[in-house]
């Protein structure tokens, strides 16, 4: 039987879950994207609503199946992650997940009155895009026990 699979490209990243485990290996995004060209960008791909996603450990020849719900961060590099340019505004925010203390630039591209960090942390999407220099944490939003606003002096 022949299988059909959705082209993809594969993206190095670096996943820690839950439980503290952290694995180093490669995502699969789709090699084209519905809203624009070139391939799905990482925080699109990590938010739509299929709940596992395949990862290739960079120990292994097989892919492992990782639980969305389970993974508190998934690191991947600017280059990677086709370095698009911050549309809207931005915000230097410190995130902390329990113990796990996270800061960047948090993008808010959203309507003029819905411009607060806040807002961005109650949107419908599992994860938040945090930029980290050439770093992008796709950080998922459950598990997020602390946001501060970091005001530039």
């Amino acid at each position: 039987m022949t299988e059909l699979r959705v082209p993809t490209v594969a993206m190095a990243a670096e996943v820690t879950c839950a439980d503290g485990r952290t694995f180093a290996g490669r995502i699969f995004v789709p090699a084209a994207a519905s809203r624009h060209s070139g391939p799905t960008r990482p925080d699109e791909w990590i938010n739509e609503p299929l709940p596992y996603f395949p990862f290739l450990p960079d120990d292994a020849t097989v892919p492992v199946m990782l639980n969305k719900y389970t993974v508190l961060v998934v690191t991947v590099q600017e280059d990677e992650a086709q370095g698009e340019e911050p549309l809207g505004i931005q915000r230097r925010i410190a995130v902390e997940c329990g113990a796990r203390r996270l800061e960047g630039m948090l993008q808010i591209d959203m309507p003029e009155n819905q411009r607060r960090v806040l807002d961005c942390l109650n949107r419908f999407e599992l994860f938040l895009t945090l930029r980290d220099g050439p770093r992008r944490h796709l950080v998922q939003k459950q598990h997020i026990t602390r946001v501060v606003e970091i005001r530039e002096e």
